[in-house]
């Protein structure tokens, strides 16, 4: 047998309203009775609270399950209990009213589980298809994997307990058993449990790093589990606070009342506006930097959102209605966490290519920034911001060609100052500098060296306009990009030493801005601009996807 005990909340929206205060000062001792409430369509697990024939509130969300769990363990339609006080934000105030009622319960854990399991009907997901990617959202694979370890270290803590309790409640039997000399089967069973000191010593050792441990993993769930609405984290959300019930530790203690106190705010529009932030502006931008190369679903989106839109509970159009009120529409809706999972992902992946514009608000409040924040995300940037993105790159790759060596050979790659010339021309192809003022890109140059350490003296030579501008030749006429296309019979005067000195300096700038976009996780097809040198025909523009071979040819 055991006590379990339930909150009441909503006293200042039902039958007691106007004087909840008073009527929960005096509830104490009253016979309250839990009353499932099946025609609720905001609640699919609301229970209702009755006083007599007074609507006093409901079970706080958080424990609908429980209470419906016992009642239909216990094969009732309904749970009587005993209120026995209440409590408030502050002493005597209605904001965060709520009673506290108790039952005592001869439920084994075992048949809670399998009412558990009756109480949803998942069927109705049976026939939802969903073809999208499962996309790496990661504080849902955070919030998983530290609930996990959590409650594993909880359950260590209280198997060491048990059994040190029980080592102790041995040696005290063998130690009467031995004073009255009364060797009996008991006592010899008594001695064979009984822990020596060794073993004991090793025990408690593990159970003070396994209390270390809980605290701090205790610490960091408080913060995580704010964002999770699915009901695996409801679930153990209550299994972790009965558990930590049975510990007697005074720190683990005090955060399990912290946990209870989050609970009640779970579903507080600040708390959604946060995880809302996080899984709707932050998780897409964040995915969107680490995904290069890989495929995007592009082609599959009106199928996707058309799957989306066939979710259970209409919870897609609820999502374009506000972000935030979708993921209290989540919670209350008892949403497995497999299928939350999927339609996360599908939603981020609508919002990283830009098919959020029509969503119409963000929480009660009307978070104009936030919105903003979410429909940029999939925005496709004007051709100014891609050019300064491409630019930013192009600043990390300068520093790293003025230091390249070829595999093999001693020598820089850009050795003379006229070496700097196949980049100035390439720069000019994509429409980074002119070809009629070479200045500006040895002001630019010179600029970025000054960022060097200056310890680093191999590098490549400074250039001046004159270095440029004496380079050029007939060959050189076409883009860099280009020159590979040429044949010998087309470089005149131009040795073909020179000219093959030139193709490698700009393969060697290609492969270098591919490993470099790469690894600064940027979409170099996203920013590279197209050829916009007027001397190149178009049909030998090159294709964007030769900049990321990894050779640069």
């Amino acid at each position: 047998m055991k006590n379990l005990t339930f909150h009441i909340v909503g006293l200042t929206h039902n039958d007691v309203k106007g004087h909840e205060v008073e009527y929960a000062k005096e509830a104490e001792g009253r016979t309250i009775c839990l009353v499932p409430d099946d025609a609720n369509t905001f609640d699919m697990l609301a229970v209702k609270a009755y006083d007599k024939q007074q609507l006093i509130g409901y079970v706080s969300a958080l424990e609908g399950e429980d209470v419906r769990a016992l009642i239909i363990a216990r094969k009732e339609r309904n749970l009587r209990t005993r209120c026995i006080g209440c409590n408030s934000k502050n002493e005597g105030d209605k904001a965060g009213l709520q009673l506290m009622v108790r039952v005592l319960s001869d439920v084994s854990d075992e048949e809670m589980e399998q009412a558990r399991r009756e109480i949803y009907d998942d069927k109705i997901y049976d026939d939802w298809q969903y073809s999208g990617p499962v996309l790496p959202i990661e504080q849902l694979t955070r919030f998983s994997d530290c609930t996990m370890m959590l409650e594993g270290v909880i359950n260590s803590i209280i198997r060491l307990r048990n059994t040190l309790s029980e080592g102790a409640s041995d040696k005290g039997s063998s130690a009467s058993n031995n004073s009255s000399s009364a060797f009996d089967k008991t006592s010899s069973q008594a001695e064979n449990h009984s822990l020596d000191a060794e073993t004991e010593a090793m025990l408690r050792e593990e159970l003070s790093d396994c209390l270390s441990e809980a605290r701090e993993r205790l610490s960091s769930f408080l913060e995580i589990q704010r964002s999770d609405y699915s009901r695996e984290m409801t679930q153990a959300r209550n299994r972790i606070l009965h558990k930590l019930e049975q510990i007697d530790d005074e720190e683990l203690q005090r955060l399990r009342a912290v946990l209870l106190t989050e609970m009640g705010f779970i579903t507080s529009s600040a708390y959604r506006e946060r995880a809302a932030y996080s899984f709707f502006v932050e998780a897409p931008n964040a995915i969107k930097k680490k995904q290069t190369g890989t495929y995007d679903y592009k082609d599959q989106l009106d199928a996707i959102e058309q799957q989306l839109h066939a979710f259970p509970h209409n919870l897609y159009p609820t999502f374009k209605a506000d972000p935030v009120d979708f993921l209290r529409q989540v919670f209350y809706k008892r949403v497995p966490r497999k299928k939350m999972l999927q339609l996360l992902s599908g939603i981020v992946l609508m919002i990283m290519n830009g098919r959020v514009d029509d969503v119409k608000q963000w929480g009660k409040h009307g978070d104009e920034e936030s919105l903003k924040a979410m429909k940029a995300v999939g925005a496709k940037p004007s051709n100014e911001v891609k050019k300064e993105k491409f630019m930013e790159l192009v600043d990390l790759v300068i520093p790293k060609i003025a230091v390249y060596k070829k595999n093999g050979c001693p020598e820089l790659l850009v050795k003379k100052q006229s070496d700097w010339f196949p980049v100035f021309r390439l720069l000019n192809g994509w429409g980074l500098f002119d070809m009629e003022t070479p200045t500006a890109f040895c002001k630019h140059l010179a600029h970025l060296y000054e960022k060097l350490p200056p310890e680093n003296t191999e590098r490549a030579p400074l250039c001046k306009w004159k270095d440029l501008t004496q380079a050029k030749s007939a060959p050189f006429e076409y883009a860099a990009l280009e020159w590979w296309r040429l044949d010998s019979g087309e470089l005149g005067s131009v040795s073909k030493e020179r000219f093959n000195r030139y193709c490698d300096i700009v393969n060697a700038f290609k492969m270098i801005l591919g490993t470099t976009a790469s690894s600064e996780n940027v979409n170099l097809k996203e920013i590279l601009p197209k050829l916009v040198d007027k001397k190149v025909p178009v049909s030998n523009t090159m294709k964007d996807d030769e900049m990321m071979a990894g050779d640069g040819s």
